[in-house]
């Protein structure tokens, strides 16, 4: 049996969606300027909407680590005093 793996192609890919967010911040025209959203500067808006989108990303990498037999894996490490 193949035992799941966290570092996954799919869960990196997930994962990296809001935190490319992050990173083209600056270069977005309409994040980055004198705007408001909601009342407040564009730009703190944006960033926490990716704060949010990085919460919900690491969750449903959990999820998919969980339900590809990620618990039993790490159960079974922690029962072995694997430092992993």
């Amino acid at each position: 049996m193949k035992h799941p793996v966290l570092e996954s192609p799919r869960r990196l890919a997930i994962a990296a969606v809001p935190i490319l967010g992050f990173l083209i911040t600056p270069f977005l025209p309409f994040v980055n300027g004198p705007h408001l959203w909601f009342g407040v500067p564009s730009v703190l808006v944006w960033t926490a909407m990716c704060v949010v989108g990085t919460v919900v990303a690491l969750r449903i990498v959990e999820a998919t680590y969980q339900r590809d037999g990620g618990a039993a894996l790490d159960a079974a490490d922690a029962a072995d005093g694997d430092p992993r």
